[in-house]
C-alpha cells in the first residue's frame, strides 16, 4: 500500500511538472515551426484541376516555408477526406488540407466524422473551382437546350457524370432538372480523369466537372454545353453560363487551405504568410490561368466568415434538392 501511494504521488508530480514545462516547450515548437516536411492533403485524384493547382502552389511556397510540402492525394467520399483527416489530426501545422464547398454539403446530407464549422482552422482562401458540363465533339447535342429537350423526350435515358453525389455540379443539375421537369440519370466517378475515359468511350452522354476538362475542348475532342460560373470564362468566352441560359444556379466552389481546430496562432500565421507569398508567385498564377481559375485570396478570418456564409447557401441548395439530412 505504501509503495502504491508513493507511485501515485510520483505520477501526480510528473503530470504537474509537464504542465509547468508545457508552455515553454510549446512556445519553442511554435518558434521552430516547421522543422520537418508539411503534408498537404489534396482530396482529389492526381492530375486533376485542383491537384495541379495545389501542386504548383506547394512548389512556389516551399522556399518561403523552409521545408518540403508533401502532396497526399485522398480522392473519394465526395472529396471530403482531407477535411476529415485534419479534423481528427494534431493541431501542430504538419498536416493541412484543401477545403471546398463539398465538405459543407456532405455534412448537410449525411452524418460525417467532422464538423466544418468547429473542427477546422481556416488558413487562407486560394481560388474557386469553376466547373462546366461538356459532351464529345461528335455528340448530337449542339447546345444545352438540345440536351435538356432530349431528356424531356426520353425520361431517365439521358445521363451525366460528376465527381460525386455531394459535388456542386450534381446539385446544380438536380436543381436544374427539377426546374425543367426532366429526369436526368447521375453517374458518379472518383474524378475527372476517370470520367473523361467514360465520356470519350461513349459510356456517358455528358460530364460536369472541373475546368481541366477544357483541354478536351481545346484539342477538339469535346465542347462545352455550359459553364457553371457567374460570368463567362476568359479562356472560353463562347461557352454560355447557366446564368446566360436563364438558370440562377451558382455552382463554383470556393477553395483554400485548412488545418485542425485549435492551431496555435503563430503556426497559422507562418503557414498563411508562406502560402500567400507562394500564391503571388508567377508559377502559381500562370498555373491558375492555365486551368481557367483566378486568385480569390482571403486571410484566415475572412475565409472563416466565407465558410460560414457558404454553409447557409449550401444548406438552402441541399434542401431544395431534397437531400438535406434529418436533424
Amino acid at each position: 500500500m505504501t509503495i502504491d501511494l508513493k507511485r501515485r504521488s510520483l505520477l501526480a508530480a510528473g503530470v504537474a511538472g509537464s504542465a509547468v514545462l508545457g508552455c515553454p516547450v510549446a512556445r519553442a515548437q511554435e518558434a521552430s515551426f516547421p522543422s520537418r516536411p508539411v503534408t498537404l492533403i489534396v482530396p482529389f485524384p492526381a492530375g486533376g484541376t485542383a491537384d495541379m493547382v495545389y501542386r504548383a502552389l506547394a512548389k512556389s511556397t516551399e522556399p518561403h516555408l523552409g521545408q518540403p510540402i508533401v502532396i497526399e492525394n485522398k480522392p473519394g467520399a465526395s472529396a471530403t477526406l482531407g477535411a476529415a483527416a485534419v479534423a481528427q489530426g494534431r493541431p501542430d501545422g504538419y498536416q493541412i488540407a484543401v477545403m471546398h464547398s463539398a465538405v459543407l454539403r456532405l455534412q448537410l446530407m449525411q452524418k460525417t466524422s467532422y464538423n466544418a464549422l468547429t473542427d477546422i482552422t481556416p488558413i487562407l482562401q486560394v481560388s474557386a473551382l469553376d466547373v462546366g458540363i461538356l459532351v464529345r465533339a461528335d455528340s448530337p447535342y449542339k447546345t444545352f437546350k438540345d440536351y435538356i429537350e432530349d431528356a424531356r423526350k426520353r425520361p431517365g435515358k439521358v445521363n451525366y457524370g460528376t465527381n460525386g453525389t455531394a459535388t456542386s455540379q450534381n446539385l446544380a443539375l438536380i436543381t436544374l432538372a427539377a426546374q425543367e421537369g426532366v429526369q436526368l440519370t447521375h453517374v458518379p466517378y472518383k474524378g475527372d480523369a476517370e470520367a473523361t475515359v467514360a465520356l470519350l468511350g461513349g459510356h456517358i452522354d455528358a460530364h460536369a466537372g472541373g475546368t481541366l476538362l477544357g483541354t478536351l475542348v481545346d484539342s477538339g475532342k469535346a465542347r462545352w454545353l455550359a459553364v457553371f460560373s457567374d460570368k463567362r470564362l476568359k479562356k472560353w468566352p463562347d461557352a454560355p453560363t447557366l446564368w446566360d441560359l436563364g438558370y440562377k444556379i451558382p455552382a463554383s466552389s470556393p477553395t483554400g487551405l485548412i488545418g485542425p481546430a485549435h492551431m496555435p496562432p503563430a503556426i497559422v500565421k507562418r503557414l498563411h504568410d508562406a502560402f500567400k507569398t507562394g500564391l503571388e508567385d508567377p508559377h502559381t498564377t500562370s498555373t491558375l490561368e492555365r486551368y481557367a481559375m483566378d486568385v480569390y485570396y482571403k486571410d484566415g478570418p475572412a475565409y472563416s466568415a466565407l465558410i460560414r456564409e457558404s454553409y447557409e447557401i449550401e444548406k438552402d441548395r441541399v434542401r431544395r434538392a431534397g437531400l438535406l439530412a434529418a436533424a
